[in-house]
Order: C-alpha cells, then sequence, then structure tokens
C-alpha cells in the first residue's frame, strides 16, 4: 500500500503501523508480523482482518485467488465463525458486497441487533449500593455506623441492593457505543448510534468492558447475540500509550490460526460430541517430556484416530501437478501418526476452483499414509456442505488414485 500522493498520506500510515504493532504483540507475532513499514509503502503479512484509525480503515483479505471477488464474503465467514457470530448467509452475501468497510458492516450488525433488543427494554440487575439514610433499607453497616455516624445517630449508613439498569451488561454496551462510534463514517449510522446511546444516558461507561461478570439468565439471554459482537469489537481496541485513549480497532488473525479455527468449529459441529479433541497435548517427541507434539485436530473413529492438521497455504489449481508440500509438514505429520497410532494422516489446505480427489503418499516402511485434501472455502458455506467433507475425510478406504 503506497504512501503518499498515491495512497494513504504519511500520518495514516504511522497510525496503521503503530496500530498493527500493538496487534502483533496481542498475537504474539513479530512486530512486522502483521504490517511492515518499507520506503514509502506498508506490506501485509500473514494475516487477515481489519485495522481502523481516525480516518483510514485497511482490509486484509485472505491471499487466495479472488476471480469472482467472494474472498470479503469468506473473511466475513471465517470471522463470524471464529467469534461464534450468527450470521445468515444473506448478511454474509450483503456484508461482502457492500461498499462500507467490514468495521462498519460489524458495527451495523451490532447495533442493529442491539436496537432490536433495547426496544423491549434494557435489562435490570440487583446492583450493591450504600448510603447514609435517615431510616434502615437492607442491613447497617455497623462499622461504618460507629466510626462516621456516632454524633448523628438518626442517619443509617446502609449497604442495599438496588434494582437498576446500571448493570454490568448494560455498562459494557454503552462502552462499545461509545468506543466505537469515532470509527464510523457512513452519516446514517453514526445518527442511529448516537439515538441509542440516548437510551444508555444515565449508565456509566465501564472501565473494564471486558472484565464484567454478566451472568446470564432468561432475562438478558436475549442480549446474547449483541454480547457476543460487542466483545469482538472490543477486544480489537488499540489504546494510545500516551493518552490512555482508544485510539484504534485491529480486528485481526494469523491466517494459520484463524484457518484452524474456522475447520475444527466446523468439524465440532457436524461430528458426534466427544469425537473431535484440539490441540491434544498427549504425547511428547522424547520419552522424558520434552517437545510436545499437539495436532490441530483428532478426530476418534471407529477405525482409529485421525490426525488432521490445517495449513494456510495456497497449493496453486495446476492440474495433474504434485502439490507443494513442505518437508517439514510431512515429517511433523509422520511423528504424530506414529504416537497417536494413526493410520492415516490428512494436511488439509484451502482451496478455490473445482473440488479434486485428495492425493495420497505412503510414508516409507509402514502402513501409514498421509493424504492432502483441499477445502474450498467459498462453497464449504454450511452444516450440509461440511457434514459432508467430513464424512469424506472419516472414510477409511479411499477411491482416490495412490501416488507411492
Amino acid at each position: 500500500m503506497p504512501i503518499g500522493t498515491h495512497g494513504i498520506s504519511e500520518g495514516q500510515a504511522e497510525q496503521l503501523h503503530l496500530a498493527a504493532i500493538s496487534a502483533a504483540r496481542r498475537l504474539g507475532v513479530p512486530e512486522n508480523g502483521v504490517l511492515a513499514r518499507g520506503f514509502r509503502r506498508l506490506e501485509t503479512k500473514q494475516v487477515c482482518g481489519i485495522i481502523a484509525v481516525q480516518g483510514a480503515t485497511l482490509e486484509i483479505l485472505p491471499k487466495l485467488n479472488d476471480d469472482d471477488g467472494a474472498l470479503r464474503a469468506t473473511l466475513v465467514r471465517m470471522l463470524a465463525v471464529a467469534f461464534d457470530v450468527a450470521i445468515s448467509e444473506g448478511q454474509i452475501a450483503e456484508m461482502g458486497a457492500q461498499e462500507n468497510d467490514l468495521l462498519e458492516a460489524f458495527i451495523n450488525l451490532f447495533v442493529t441487533r442491539l436496537t432490536h433488543q433495547v426496544r423491549a427494554g434494557l435489562t435490570r440487575a440487583y446492583v450493591a449500593e450504600e448510603d447514609v439514610l435517615p431510616k434502615l433499607r437492607g442491613s447497617l453497616d455497623l462499622r461504618q455506623q460507629i466510626v462516621r455516624r456516632t454524633m448523628d445517630p438518626s442517619r443509617l449508613h446502609c449497604r442495599f441492593d438496588e434494582y437498576s439498569e446500571n448493570s454490568p451488561l448494560n455498562r459494557l454496551f454503552k462502552t462499545c457505543l461509545s468506543h466505537t462510534a469515532s470509527f464510523v463514517r457512513s452519516e446514517p449510522l453514526r445518527r442511529r448510534i448516537v439515538g441509542l446511546k440516548q437510551r444508555f444516558a444515565d449508565i456509566p461507561d465501564s472501565h473494564d468492558p471486558l472484565g464484567e461478570r454478566i451472568v446470564w439468565n432468561r432475562m438478558n439471554e436475549r442480549f446474547r447475540p449483541a454480547q457476543t459482537l460487542a466483545r469482538m469489537l472490543l477486544e480489537a481496541e488499540w489504546q494510545n500509550t500516551t493518552s490512555g485513549h482508544v485510539a484504534g480497532l485491529a480486528l485481526l488473525f494469523p491466517m494459520n490460526l484463524l484457518f484452524e479455527r474456522y475447520v475444527s468449529r466446523w468439524l465440532q459441529k457436524v461430528l458426534p460430541a466427544g469425537s473431535v479433541s484440539l490441540q491434544r497435548r498427549q504425547h511428547t517427541l522424547l520419552q522424558h517430556g520434552a517437545y510436545p507434539l499437539i495436532p490441530d485436530i483428532v478426530i476418534e473413529t471407529s477405525h482409529g484416530p485421525l490426525i488432521v492438521d490445517t495449513k494456510w497455504k495456497d497449493l496453486g489449481d495446476k492440474t495433474g501437478s504434485p502439490p507443494s508440500v513442505s518437508q517439514a509438514d510431512l515429517y511433523q505429520l509422520a511423528s504424530y501418526g506414529a504416537v497417536y497410532h494413526a493410520n492415516r494422516v490428512i494436511l488439509l489446505y484451502p482451496g478455490t476452483g473445482q473440488s479434486r480427489p485428495p492425493t495420497v503418499w505412503r510414508y516409507t516402511a509402514t502402513d501409514r499414509q498421509v493424504e492432502i485434501w483441499r477445502v474450498d472455502l467459498r462453497t464449504a458455506t454450511n452444516r450440509n456442505e461440511w457434514g459432508s467433507i467430513a464424512q469424506n475425510l472419516i472414510k477409511s478406504e479411499l477411491a482416490t488414485q495412490r501416488t507411492s
């Protein structure tokens, strides 16, 4: 992305780069692992998502072929699954195609869901209060009464529970509305936020919104979809270290982790409960416990465990040519298969275009086979598609051409 006359301003580039560094520290990647600063340019790395600062929003889309312009919708779908945000395919298509940036699309979704529930009234909760009153309410704070009220026993230092709208959930919503409003450039959406904030006028902002302890019950359960989006937006905040104010939002994922989370969430949804385990820490490479072997996904099947490791890499679409699989990945899968006694191990990559059968190889001097699968992220979008993918993955015999 160029900096200067034909690109973003120097100030915007500096703010985006600082937000990217802050996000990189949270993600545990090198400081230049999100955005690298070059000569009059910014270069994206192996992440995707949204970075927003005052006056500029940067969308980083998955690095895959995009012949039909569907990558934006693919990113929305992956983020929705990763954050457990319930979005219909129609909404995903709309968010992927609209002219407004994705951050505003997610803020608009949050405002729409919150507005719909607020029309039925805000939730209330019992909040602990203290006050000095002419007659007893709740319980008497004897210590405070002795220390402060010995000269005026007609006033009582009381502790009581107030049934109030000043609840943890409402404080979280108020804070999210306040923090996201400055990143909205659409005037209609800005007006909706201002109007909605008026309903929360008597509720203070939270100093620690993500730390608010929310107890879910039948009275406030209807707000859970809006709360999921609020947490997603608040987790993306980047604060200016000098002023302490919110200076940007960075909703970013390393693509390897996002792809792994997306695939694993779907497999957990479509396969029997308890049959899919993630990041299992059951074995180590050495007998004395060194070098844990942690496969992404282990599926328990009637034929034994099946190891699936996801890899975010475009293998290309050249028909007839062998996939360019990393030697290190093959060694890694061989270790997983040996310690888990798995006859089959799978490397799962993103793919685009027409479906194709997996490539199957055999490890030397064993009966273990390693299979190279691709999943088309543009077509694998629903439970039926992922149910079919899961059943194909766990088949013990593959009607594919085997390559030695």
